[in-house]
């Protein structure tokens, strides 16, 4: 008897523990692309939980409580990192012990914006830097859950390829545009790693046309500056008031088109649908 509850309790540690692994990851992430990736790696193995509200403000976004509450139980929470979640040390105090903030930027170079200290932070918007990203992601969720590890590297191999055959679309398109017509001007400077990537010279007037806002000298110099770069369009983005370069593409005789520039865009399905309007956009307006 005693030899027969002895192996029934092994029995049950046994299924026990074949349970815990079988059980998925669960992750929560602060950006929706975060999101994204994660479930494209880990597939049936994972449940994430997307904390960023739809149509939120990526720089004025902070978790609630009741986000926490519904991160409770992840192991694994993805952030973008780089200085984009500025509230990142004090939402750490507030996570338990078993919860792993992971910044799935940390190993992209940083890239600079053009006349200042300042590096640019939004390093999603190529894809050879969401390939980089996701072997972040995928080294924290086999460390987490090793028992998925094969199924977790298989998933990243497929996710590496589709990022990989966006860039060969974006050299190929945008190695068209002429040499003179290069400049990508938007409003704030969130394309600098997108133009480093594709040999773009980025131009960020949000500041500058501030500045402008009642001083006819300075809009008059902008205009002028702009002109001679011969700026063929203004990108706005698809998640900010166009007003302010509306009235500048207006005074330079230039269409307005939006970009997705913080990886924001709930009409795109996915990150290759969000990157592929950008192309598509740029090289409308851009290429002869």
């Amino acid at each position: 008897m005693r030899g027969m509850k002895k192996m029934l309790c092994m029995l049950l540690m046994v299924l026990g523990l074949a349970v815990a692994q079988a059980a998925p990851l669960k992750i929560a992430s602060l950006h929706p692309l975060l999101s994204e990736m994660a479930e494209r790696i880990g597939g049936e193995h994972v449940t994430v939980v997307n904390l960023f509200p739809p149509n939120g403000d990526l720089h004025g976004f902070t978790p609630t409580a009741g986000d926490l509450a519904a991160a409770s139980g992840a192991q694994l929470l993805l952030a973008c990192g780089k200085g984009v979640e500025p509230y990142l040390a004090d939402l750490m105090d507030s996570l338990p012990a078993h919860t792993a903030i992971v910044e799935a930027g940390m190993e992209i170079p940083n890239v600079r914006v053009p006349g200042t200290r300042f590096s640019d932070p939004h390093w999603w918007n190529t894809p050879e830097n969401m390939k980089r990203a996701s072997r972040t992601v995928l080294a924290a969720m086999v460390q987490a859950a090793p028992a998925h590890a094969k199924a977790f590297t298989a998933g990243r191999n497929a996710y590496a390829a589709a990022m990989d055959k966006l860039t060969r679309t974006a050299r190929l398109r945008l190695s068209r545009i002429p040499q003179n017509a290069r400049y990508l001007v938007t409003g704030h400077a969130a394309m600098c790693h997108f133009c480093a990537a594709y040999n773009l010279k980025p131009v960020a007037i949000q500041g500058i046309a501030r500045e402008s806002e009642g001083d006819t000298a300075r809009l008059a110099a902008l205009l002028a500056d702009l002109r001679s770069k011969n700026v063929r369009c203004i990108f706005t983005e698809v998640n900010a008031s166009p007003r302010m370069l509306q009235v500048i593409a207006e005074q330079l005789g230039v269409p307005a088109e939006p970009l997705v520039m913080d990886g924001i865009y709930p009409a795109a399905q996915g990150y290759e649908a969000m990157f592929l309007h950008n192309i598509d956009t740029i090289c409308k307006h851009l290429c002869p």
